[in-house]
């Protein structure tokens, strides 16, 4: 048997602890070592239940999005009528139309020089002209390219105006100014050639009316300096 107080192995039949002096009965007597039953009683079972894990406490992401495709589409900039107090109707002009067809007929007519078939009528050919004055078709070829080289410059200066650059007013007004240059130019080279004097009334006609296109849109745009601050 065991000692109830210190634990104590005892003999059996003994009555008295020999260790503590506890009194010890035969009811006391115990097959396991001390406190094994108290230890039993206070063993708890692990609780094997395990909690599920809660799959709705998830929040479900939020939808995404959607782009909203069926916006109506909004250009930009955009070119009204009237733009910070200004009339644009002008402006307008330039970009979509006058542009685009400058530089459109300075292609045309600057292949036609090249070509030659500029001077191409019933009663003479470029072959005649060419033989009479072999430099002009070395001029004409030069001012095909000035003319391909005004047309470029047209599309430039229609884009910096479209995007209300700073420098699209110059480039309207230095447009004009070179269309001057290279018309003065196509008439001396064509006097140095040739004994026909160039500086006739068509000449003075193609350098006058770009002198008036530069001066209005010098002033056009001067009035519109608040607008071009791209």
């Amino acid at each position: 048997m065991f000692c109830p107080n210190c634990g104590n192995q005892c003999p059996d039949g003994t009555k008295f602890c020999q260790s503590c002096g506890t009194p010890l009965t035969n009811n006391q007597q115990q097959n396991t070592q001390p406190g094994f039953n108290n230890q039993q009683a206070n063993y708890q079972q692990p609780n094997r239940q395990y909690q599920q894990p809660n799959y709705n406490q998830y929040q479900q992401p939020n939808q995404y999005r959607q782009p909203m495709y069926n916006q109506p589409y909004q250009q930009y900039p955009q070119y009204p009528d009237k733009f910070n107090g200004h009339q644009m109707g002008w402006y307008k002009f330039l970009i979509y139309f006058a542009l685009f067809a400058g530089a459109f007929f300075n292609v045309c007519y600057a292949v036609l020089y090249m070509t030659g078939s500029i001077y191409e009528t019933e009663q003479i050919d470029p072959l005649t002209v060419y033989s009479l004055y072999p430099g002009v078709k070395a001029v004409d070829i030069v001012y095909g390219i000035l003319l391909l080289v005004l047309a470029v410059f047209m599309i430039v200066t229609r884009f910096q105006l479209s995007g209300l650059k700073k420098n699209g007013p110059k480039m309207v007004v230095a447009l004009y100014s070179l269309n001057i240059a290279i018309a003065i130019i196509y008439a001396i080279l064509i006097s140095c050639t040739t004994d026909y004097m160039a500086f006739d009334a068509s000449t003075v006609s193609q350098c006058v009316f770009p002198i008036v296109m530069a001066i209005v849109n010098k002033v056009y745009f001067d009035r519109r300096k608040d607008i071009f601050v791209n």
